[in-house]
């Protein structure tokens, strides 16, 4: 609801609310002049508070390679209250705007200059009367295109995601390729960073891992992806019904090669490598998830993928063998012999909650997963992981559960290596 509050009114009353958390705000003249604050109510509560706005400015200074960047926009985004303001920026790089909201905003710097927005924090404090901003954006440079491996063309409409390697953790940017195949991120910090790229109709690439610096500030790339063999499917439900915007990912010996989404019929087209057998692993938005396996040689014509009917669940308990609970670990699941990529495992997680994590109390708790024959290898880094994904095949996995329909429990005790630390 928003009422509207005529001058001299400094009163407003909300009637009728359901218990919850709310979300109170102020707006003034100009988009920034917003204040936020959120109050819990009971059933049957009546709640009152006051809100006291204290304005300020937000005025600042936005450099490009040590330049001023010209004209464009700030967008600041608080994370917690979920609004947005856009800040004009001058030609000489500069702005100023009334505010009324303290705290740590995200920041998107926008302009004709930059290919794509420039993301950071910016820390609009209390005890500060005004609020100066000096946003110096890197002079760092990745450019590309994208190709047929076999033809040379273009590949046009390829999701290129840019992993940023910061101080705190990662920062990812992701854009299209035009019709051209060509991709720019401008404005890129100094560092590590690994270059994705997701083609519509063609096999994923390997990612691409480089450094930029002070004596390599442009990184170009030329990057030819494989056509593979298309097949086509449909995504079937178990009333026989098609599954429109189900996840389809291509795997072969743990790795994800290609991905894809169902249409509103429940039809896709996936690529999967030439000459080798691959197996479809598809997560509906319901239900549990599905698996096909495509042959070496495949015929002609559109292959139809039944999701399973029954679904089970599984509980596994992990504790020393002093009976204690483990520190946090991740699970690689293998299903009836496919071993599951991690980048699938996390669609998985996102997609219909299968988290593969241990939780505070040591348990992973896998609902509405299919019957079927299980294999699991405990992981705490990404080097474990791709260690165990290049092995499975010839190590024995730790933990196999056959799991039928209903519910699933095991405990699994681990022993602490000698010598060594939990």
């Amino acid at each position: 609801e928003h009422q509207s509050l005529p001058a001299g009114e400094r009163r407003v009353r909300f009637e009728g609310l359901a218990s919850g958390i709310y979300q109170l705000r102020l707006h003034g003249s100009v988009p920034t002049e917003q204040l936020g604050t959120k109050i819990a109510i009971g059933n049957g509560d009546v709640r009152s508070t006051t809100i006291t706005v204290q304005p300020f400015t937000v005025t600042g200074h936005i450099t490009f390679g040590g330049t001023n960047l010209g004209t464009g926009a700030l967008v600041l985004r608080h994370p917690e209250l979920h609004w947005r303001a856009a800040i004009p920026i001058g030609t000489d790089g500069t702005f100023r705007a009334p505010f009324w909201q303290r705290g740590t905003f995200t920041s998107d710097v926008r302009s004709p200059a930059l290919p794509t927005s420039f993301n950071d924090t910016v820390d609009l404090a209390d005890g500060m009367a005004n609020v100066a901003l000096n946003i110096a954006i890197p002079d760092g440079r990745i450019t590309g295109i994208v190709r047929d491996q076999k033809t040379g063309a273009p590949v046009p409409n390829a999701v290129i995601g840019l992993q940023t390697d910061i101080a705190n953790g990662e920062q990812h940017v992701r854009l299209l390729t035009g019709p051209d195949g060509k991709f720019d991120f401008a404005g890129i910090r100094y560092g590590k960073h690994t270059v994705r790229v997701y083609p519509p109709q063609h096999l994923e690439p390997e990612p691409i891992a480089f450094t930029l610096d002070d004596s390599h500030r442009l990184r170009e790339l030329d990057v030819r992806v494989d056509a593979g063999r298309a097949v086509a499917f449909t995504v079937i439900d178990r009333d026989n019904d098609p599954v429109a915007n189900a996840k389809v990912f291509a795997v072969t010996e743990g790795k994800l090669r290609a991905r894809t989404t169902t249409d509103e019929d429940g039809r896709a087209t996936v690529a999967v490598p030439a000459g080798e057998s691959a197996t479809l692993v598809v997560i509906g938005e319901e239900g549990p998830f599905g698996m096909l396996r495509i042959p070496r040689e495949q015929e002609g014509g559109r292959l139809q993928l039944h999701l399973p009917r029954s679904t089970s669940s599984l509980l596994i308990r992990a504790q020393t063998t002093t009976g204690a609970t483990m520190p946090q670990f991740s699970l690689l699941m293998r299903y009836n012999g496919v071993l599951v990529p991690t980048e699938v495992a996390e669609e998985l997680a996102n997609i219909q909650g299968v988290q593969l994590m241990t939780d505070a109390n040591s348990d992973v708790n896998l609902q509405n997963i299919p019957s079927g024959s299980y294999e699991f290898w405990p992981y705490r880094t990404d080097d474990e992981a791709e260690a165990i994904v290049s092995s499975a095949d010839a190590v024995l996995a730790p933990i196999q559960v056959n799991v039928k329909t209903g519910e699933n429990k095991i405990a699994v005790k681990f022993a602490s290596k000698l010598g060594m630390r939990r």
